[in-house]
Order: C-alpha cells, then structure tokens, then sequence
C-alpha cells in the first residue's frame, strides 16, 4: 500500500503541473476568442496549430495521470467502502475515455485544418459538437468522481477535512459544464494538496 502512496503521491503532483499547462496554453497561447469562437479555433488551426497540438497532448498526459489517480485511490477506498469505491471509478474511467476521444477528434480536425485538407462546413460543425459534448461529459463525470472519492474519504477520516470539502465543492461545481474552467484551477490545489498528503504518509 505504500508504493501504492507513492505513486499516487507523484501522480497527484504532476496532475496540478498538467493542470496548470493547460491553462497557460489555453489562455496565453490559444487565447479565449479561439476558445470562445469555433470560426477563430479554425482560422488559429490553420495559421499556428502547435498551440492546439500542445493542448491535445496535454489532455492525453492528463488522462493517463487520472488512471494512475483513480487506480491509487480505489485501492484506498475499497477497503471500507467497496460499493462507493467502485461507483466513483466508473465515474473516473468515463471521463477518461471521453477525455481520450476528445483529444482524438480535436487532434484530427486540427491536423485537416493545419493540412488544408478540405472538409465541409456540415463536417467541421458535426465535429466541434460532439468535440464540445464530450468536453462537457469530462467535466461532469470527473465531477461526480471528484464528489463520491471525496465524500468516503471523508466518512473514512482517509484525508484532511478541507482537502474533502475541496474535492466535494469541485465535484458540486463540474456539475455545470461552464464552470469546468474554475475547476480547473481549483484541480491544481486538489492535486498539489493531495500530492502532499499521500507523500507525507509515504514517508511515515
């Protein structure tokens, strides 16, 4: 269980640090009209995708650092709570599937657009829709996971009380999409203070 701290230790560390590059790509380099403007996005994929690029990586690093996150914290929920631990890693390995299809699709539409590879107006708007839904998916169901880990480890005594109510505010938040940029950033303190903690118990 140890190792497992450990891992899940680091994990949480560089969860925040991913968090926090995804925001200064998001809004120092892709900038909140292209953010806000699927026109703009697609005028941005074309002059200077790398930006784009960057953030696409960023959400497939970020999906493989919840599963490790989900992994650890399974592991140390199901012990007292089996049926709680199990819901909430349904809920986290929704979210990183529809991360992961996110990133694929948005990958894609900015290499066609990067390529100059013609599509049609109907296609470009078919694939930004269902782009935006499964942004949305991710935030509710990381919400949902953010609440139900955060309310056992609370019931179990598992973390610090404000660490909890941390993770169960996020989690009541992500449940309106539009708030999934304050989430966001309150995801790198989560992560940072999580990071700590299980740390912290590692080395006891």
């Amino acid at each position: 269980m140890s190792n497992s701290r450990k891992v899940g230790g680091i994990a949480a560390f560089v969860n925040a640090g991913v968090a926090a590059a995804s925001l200064i790509v998001a809004f120092g380099f892709i900038g909140l009209d292209a953010l806000t403007d699927n026109g703009k996005l697609m005028e941005l994929a074309i002059s200077n995708p790398t930006p784009l690029f960057i953030q696409d990586m960023l959400k497939l690093l970020s999906a493989i650092v919840a599963v490790v996150l989900i992994i650890v914290l399974f592991n140390l929920l199901k012990i007292h709570a089996p049926r709680l631990a199990i819901a909430a890693t349904a809920m986290g390995s929704l979210a990183v599937v529809c991360l992961v299809v996110n990133a694929g699709l948005s990958a894609f539409l900015v290499s066609k657009a990067a390529g100059h590879t013609p599509m049609s107006a109907e296609s470009i708007n078919r694939l930004n829709g269902t782009i935006a839904l499964l942004g949305m998916a991710v935030i509710f169901f990381n919400g949902i996971w953010y609440l139900l880990i955060s309310r056992s480890a609370l019931r179990q005594n598992l973390f610090p009380k404000p660490l909890n109510y941390l993770g169960m505010g996020m989690g009541l938040l992500s449940l309106l999409p539009p708030l999934g940029i304050l989430v966001l950033l309150l995801s790198i303190i989560w992560s940072f203070w999580l990071g700590q903690v299980l740390t912290k118990e590692q080395s006891r």
